[in-house]
């Protein structure tokens, strides 16, 4: 049998639309801008963490979206969104909210184009405040709980043991041999406290009669009177159960369900159904990549004619204790309350939070309903695994992400006049140096602005590249002004400032222009060896 080969489809151009951000020092795409010109740093002390460690905090206020919330929702759609949301949710619907009132008209030509759209969300370890905090609610209740019932007063197998009537090989060791409020007695507690409750014939007593109100069944033909019936009756039962035996709240009904409302795929969730939109939504994980490969992925969709719209973003929440002290043992994050600069002293990297969300579309899809781009052209992106190392890339899993970008954008290495690094502040700095050796001529300018933001873990490749090409301007025809990347000349590494290359460092440059505008590109190396390159010509 003949498989015919489908027709090749035409290149569709594709354009930025609308961007926005929050990050730390910045509340929207104009403040996050300015902060980038002046380069200084947006860090600030972690209070909660000694102040040992520097963060990157947001500027950011639910509120302010209130009544667009409202204006188009009912009016507990904005204190639902606030009780039950984290940050990491948080931040996302407001970017996509600023994104979209950015132009008018587009948002109601994002709803003309639907379900010919794709909503795609990136997170880089979830919402890691939210779950930390249902982990510290699940704990304190099990402890009480469980204090309760191993109480020697409710506990005959215990009270016998303690009085040597009984013994129990098995029995942990006994909280009152460590001295009193040390940690070593606070851990046997909750193993002696475990072990005894589940001897406890009034637990399971309790236990026996729970089961029997949680069983009941939905019954009448009226399904969904009859289920607010039977919650109202089973609330009505635990209450009375609870207390004839005078026990404290269950552990299992300690667990805010905020943490269901804050699951990955929530952020893109929530942005198609403020918008009312009926295209894919999709969460995504790819680390620092994540932001080039939403990029990779909405031009697949792009190009291949089913989608004409993307609204792609990333969100990290606010940098919490755990998150810090976990790269800090992973010797990424820096001590100290001076900040780690790209190129510089390579001592390590900050924790930031934050979210940004761009609107990209193909060119002819939008040209009907009179919306200009912005002065971006996306031209072409791609994406690699390392498949070598969790932490530092190889040469050539990235090396493949490069040269996938080169030819999905249709354009030579020589073309290019300005490149966004990675760039952590740490000796992996140098490694990306001779990544790029073969991909970035000599007379292209780099940049590296993580010392100015921090390292947002999904949204940090956002943040750059929205400074790299918004924070790009086209003067008279003549030049383009590049924002600096907020390095100190006197700072810069020995080995890496005798290179000769073209670094932003403090100041803003001028460069010339030319007929096909400033070709531009940006390299991500995400954790877990996933790999992104973006080419992007600012026009």
């Amino acid at each position: 049998m003949t498989i015919n080969s489908p027709s090749p489809v035409k290149r569709r151009k594709v354009f930025l639309y609308a961007a926005s951000v929050v990050a730390p020092g910045a509340s929207n795409l104009d403040e996050f801008l300015t902060v980038v010109e002046k380069g200084e740093s947006a860090l600030s002390l972690k209070k909660s963490l000694s102040n040992v460690f520097l963060a990157g905090i947001p500027k950011f206020d639910f509120s302010k979206y209130k009544q667009w919330l409202e204006s188009r929702h009912d009016f507990k759609r904005y204190s639902l969104l606030n009780e039950k949301s984290g940050d990491l949710v948080k931040y996302a619907v407001g970017t996509l909210i600023d994104a979209v009132e950015s132009r008018p008209g587009l948002e109601k030509v994002i709803k003309t184009l639907d379900p010919r759209l794709t909503i795609q969300y990136a997170n880089g370890l979830a919402d890691i405040p939210t779950i930390s905090m249902a982990a510290r609610e699940s704990d304190a209740g099990f402890f009480q709980w469980n204090s309760f019932w191993a109480h020697p007063s409710r506990n005959k197998a215990c009270a016998e043991y303690l009085e040597k009537i009984t013994t129990d090989p098995l029995a942990p060791a006994n909280p009152n041999q460590f001295p009193v409020d040390s940690h070593e007695r606070f851990e046997a507690l909750k193993k002696w406290n475990a072990f005894w409750t589940e001897k406890s014939e009034l637990y399971h007593e309790y236990l026996k009669e729970l089961k029997a109100i949680e069983t009941q069944p939905v019954v009448g033909l009226d399904i969904e009177a009859a289920k607010l019936a039977l919650i109202r009756s089973k609330t009505k039962a635990r209450k009375l159960l609870s207390e004839k035996y005078k026990c404290p709240q269950a552990p299992w009904e300690c667990v805010s369900p905020n943490l269901l409302w804050n699951v990955p795929n929530v952020a893109a969730a929530q942005a198609s159904m403020l918008l009312n939109l009926h295209g894919t939504s999709t969460g995504f994980a790819g680390a620092c990549a994540s932001f080039g490969t939403l990029i990779d992925n909405a031009l697949l969709e792009i190009q291949s004619g089913r989608t004409d719209l993307a609204i792609i973003g990333a969100t990290d929440a606010n940098p919490s204790n755990e998150l810090i002290s976990a790269f800090y043992n992973g010797r990424l994050a820096v001590l100290g309350d001076s900040h780690g600069v790209p190129f510089c002293d390579l001592r390590g990297t900050h924790i930031s939070g934050g979210a940004c969300t761009w609107i990209i579309a193909a060119e002819d899809a939008m040209q009907a309903f009179g919306i200009e781009p912005l002065s971006v052209e996306i031209l072409g992106a791609g994406v690699s695994s390392d498949a070598e190392h969790i932490i530092t890339p190889s040469k050539e899993g990235p090396k493949l992400a490069i040269k996938r970008a080169f030819e999905n954008a249709g354009v030579s290495p020589s073309q290019i006049r300005l490149w966004d690094m990675h760039a952590t502040g740490t000796p992996g700095d140098w490694n990306e140096f001779t990544l790029i050796e073969d991909y970035v001529p000599k007379s292209a300018y780099i940049s590296a602005r993580k010392g100015i933001f921090g390292h947002g873990m999904s949204v940090g490749g956002g943040w750059e590249l929205t400074a790299q090409l918004l924070g790009t301007k086209k003067l008279d025809n003549l030049k383009y002004n590049l924002l600096p990347s907020g390095i100190l000349p006197h700072k810069v590494n020995l080995k890496i400032s005798n290179l000769g290359r073209n670094l932003l460092l403090d100041k803003c440059i001028e460069i010339p222009a030319s007929e096909e505008g400033l070709i531009c590109g940006k390299l991500s190396l995400g954790l877990g060896g996933t790999t992104s390159c973006v080419i992007a010509r600012v026009i």
